[in-house]
């Protein structure tokens, strides 16, 4: 679509700038068409246009074909040379969609009661479907990583499970799903009511957590998680995809603007070149 654009404002420049300076391009449209593939295959090109209007367009078009071309020539090559490995169970939805392997709660925690309040049929599903409960997370690591039944834990204790994981056996066991059932951060600190150092107390916290030292606090804490934590691209489901039209806006912003300026060029050519016949005649 591009090229078709770019095509026709070249033809139209060059015929509008044939006609201002007298000079005359056979086969106009056959030489644009050429020149546009040309500049796509990385090819050089023996035509181009002799007055600045059409020539700022040109450096427009290589500019925005430069990155036309590595951009797809870069999906591409990923795309052919990284395996894809789809995860069978990312999110709730999967997890209670298969039968292969069994799911369990924490034993004694609000998750049974958060799940089945909830009003999503696939939330009251993890619960109805679950084949039992275990004491709690931290305790059930080892069942976790070898494969017997997957758990629904709060996201530090899986963190911890991760690292202790990969210090004792150097590989990546565990696997946090994308997406969150619960989060845990439902804790708060408590005051008596009407208590003064509660405005002092929310003030620190909240310097606290917007400097981030919370989580370097935790990761300090939490420690070889990062590996496990990263899920490489071909592991993921959105990790490569086809390149639409907001991933392209700025070379199309420059191409456009390019066209502006060239149609700028070719006016001021234009009116330049009146004066210079007014003057003569």
């Amino acid at each position: 679509m591009s090229v078709l654009c770019v095509g026709v404002v070249m033809v139209l420049m060059t015929r509008a700038e044939g006609k201002v300076f007298d000079i005359t391009t056979k086969n106009l449209a056959s030489k644009v068409s050429m020149w546009a593939i040309k500049t796509l295959t990385q090819e050089s090109s023996e035509w181009l246009p002799k007055k600045d209007g059409g020539r700022l367009i040109v450096t427009t078009w290589l500019l925005a074909s430069l990155v036309f071309m590595s951009s797809y020539s870069g999906i591409l090559t990923a795309m052919l040379t990284l395996p894809r490995v789809t995860i069978p169970i990312d999110s709730l939805a999967d997890l209670v969609a298969q039968s292969d392997l069994p799911w369990r709660l924490e034993q004694g925690s609000m998750i049974h009661k958060f799940l089945l309040e909830s009003g999503d049929p696939v939330r009251q599903k993890a619960v109805r479907g679950t084949s039992g409960t275990f004491p709690d997370c931290w305790s059930a690591r080892q069942a976790i990583a070898s494969g017997e039944f997957a758990a629904i834990c709060d996201e530090t204790t899986m963190k911890k499970a991760m690292s202790w994981d990969f210090s004792t056996s150097g590989k990546c066991h565990l696997y946090i799903g994308r997406e969150k059932v619960f989060t845990s951060s439902m804790f708060a600190m408590a005051f008596r009511t009407n208590s003064s150092l509660l405005p002092k107390a929310n003030t620190i916290i909240y310097k606290v957590k917007e400097a981030g030292l919370l989580a370097k606090w935790l990761r300090s804490e939490i420690t070889n998680t990062s590996q496990c934590l990263r899920p490489p691209s071909s592991d993921r489901r959105d990790g490569i995809t086809a390149l639409n039209l907001d991933a392209l806006l700025g070379p199309l912003f420059v191409l456009s603007g390019g066209m502006t300026l060239g149609l700028f060029v070719f006016l001021c050519e234009h009116g330049r070149y009146c004066m210079v016949s007014r003057s003569t005649q």
